[in-house]
């Protein structure tokens, strides 16, 4: 039984010579025919495949762009961070005065000497919040760290955290008495 199908067949008589050059000439005819342009479904398959990279290009860029975004953003908080403690001011442990202030909608209070509150009432001196902490800083830095980050200053005296400007108060002719502690 050596030997193709074809020659059994032949041998066997179940098919004559002339079948079998049909049969292979409509053989070539088509493989020939599929080798003159890809089938329908190639293209489809190459579309939808070149159509997924491309999504998943795009879903790539999106993504090292906001990891980009999110590595600057650290960056700036660990810069308000290093300058805010670099140049901190600590107010003495025998401080007497309590300064209240209101920051993201709630008041907070910080036990100052009267020397540190009068200097944060001339703005030569800032109030600055990085990690749920609040210290003193000279005005210069203060305006490097609101370069940096504007939500970090907390309280300044220059108005421009204030919602009222002075054009407005109704109580600008009355002066405020200097023993007023609240």
């Amino acid at each position: 039984m050596a030997g193709s199908l074809k020659d059994q067949l032949l041998k066997a008589g179940v098919a004559s010579r002339k079948q079998a050059k049909e049969a292979e000439l409509d053989k070539r005819r088509k493989r020939k025919k599929g080798q003159k342009g890809p089938a329908k479904e190639d293209v489809e398959r190459a579309a939808a495949i070149e159509a997924a990279r491309r999504e998943k290009l795009e879903k790539d860029r999106e993504l090292n762009e906001r990891r980009r975004q999110e590595q600057a953003e650290r960056a700036l908080r660990a810069e308000v961070r290093q300058l805010a403690e670099q140049h901190a001011i600590d107010p003495p442990s025998d401080a007497e005065v309590r300064y209240n202030f209101v920051w993201k909608n709630k008041v907070h209070s910080l036990w100052i000497d009267p020397p540190l509150r009068s200097q944060l009432a001339a703005g030569t001196l800032a109030l600055v919040a990085f990690d749920s902490k609040f210290v003193l800083v000279p005005a210069p830095v203060a305006e490097r760290i609101r370069e940096r980050d504007p939500e970090a200053i907390v309280q300044t005296s220059d108005g421009a955290d204030s919602d009222s400007s002075a054009e407005d108060d109704p109580y600008a002719d009355f002066p405020i008495p200097d023993d007023l502690h609240w």
